[in-house]
């Protein structure tokens, strides 16, 4: 195996054939907006399988993300456990679609598909407890250490015709 390619010489045409591997690959770069993997190897436990379409590839990924809560920013530390289920087509094969992974030759790149399952699994809005009150939008304060002396907000000059046209509505 070089890199993250692997040979499926052993078990391609061979419905029922299967290899199991483990890696420990570094995917630096891996990240959304909130979250990104940690610079420690990701645990791969994957079995190659031999299948009439190709190749199915399925497994456990473990790997530590560090994440902002996006209600506070706090900095957080989590695991993210992946199962894995992805199919690789032969070249030939009418089945596959423009975003399918692909054998080329007898040889499969698992990069993109491991760096796809991970991205995919990172939340979205991460959050560093359920019920996060976040930050006082006047001062910063964070609301889930202790209440910010702020009044309430003063209405904005702009909506004045606005609400004195509500106020006169109200009246009716």
């Amino acid at each position: 195996m070089q890199d993250l390619k692997l040979s499926v010489a052993e078990v391609l045409g061979r419905p029922g054939s299967y290899r199991d591997f483990r890696l420990h690959p570094r995917l630096p770069g891996v990240q959304t907006a909130l979250v990104r993997l940690s610079e420690e190897p990701v645990d791969a436990d994957l079995r190659v399988e031999s299948v009439v379409e190709g190749v199915l590839v399925t497994g456990d990924l473990g790997a530590e993300m560090l994440a902002q809560c996006s209600r506070c920013l706090k900095e957080l530390e989590s695991g993210l456990d992946v199962e894995i289920c992805e199919l690789f087509y032969t070249p030939d094969s009418d089945q596959a679609e423009d975003d399918s992974y692909r054998i080329d030759g007898f040889e499969i790149d698992l990069e993109p598909m491991l760096r796809d399952a991970l991205a995919l699994s990172m939340p979205l809005v991460p959050l560093c407890i359920q019920d996060c009150k976040g930050l006082c939008s006047r001062c910063g304060q964070d609301l889930n250490v202790s209440q910010c002396s702020c009044t309430e907000e003063t209405k904005d000059p702009r909506w004045a015709e606005l609400d004195a046209l509500r106020d006169q509505l109200a009246e009716r």
